[in-house]
């Protein structure tokens, strides 16, 4: 198949202008920098976690505890064990979440009674 003249410059204009990848890559840190220090807050440990669109994090409870606890303050997480026998324990936090939304489960995290975390 070949793709007419006008098309193509139109694709190359589509495919050259990269600032939303950065303009993403900087929401997306932006949203990774305000959960963490939250998570470890609570309890949470987090391992590399320096990119991607998601957080994955642990602390000394079942994956389904985790997201039972977070489920109380509404705040919605998924268990690792979806994922396979390798996520177990942990549980997943997306980023891809509105700003409103994090900057939310950021404060519920840090109102959170943590008199009763496992350590």
């Amino acid at each position: 198949m070949i793709v007419s003249l006008p098309v193509q410059e139109a694709m190359v204009s589509a495919l050259s202008d990269t600032k939303h990848v950065s303009d993403q890559r900087a929401r997306y840190n932006l949203r990774r920098e305000k959960l963490i220090p939250a998570l470890e807050r609570v309890g949470f440990a987090i391992e590399e976690s320096g990119a991607g669109l998601y957080i994955w994090c642990t602390r000394n409870e079942t994956d389904w505890e985790s997201v039972a606890w977070l489920a109380e303050l509404g705040i919605l997480a998924t268990p690792g064990n979806f994922y396979g026998e390798k996520g177990a324990r942990n549980i997943r936090i997306a980023l891809t979440a509105t700003d409103m939304a994090i900057d939310e489960a950021v404060s519920r995290l840090s109102a959170a009674d943590i008199s009763e975390v496992k350590k």
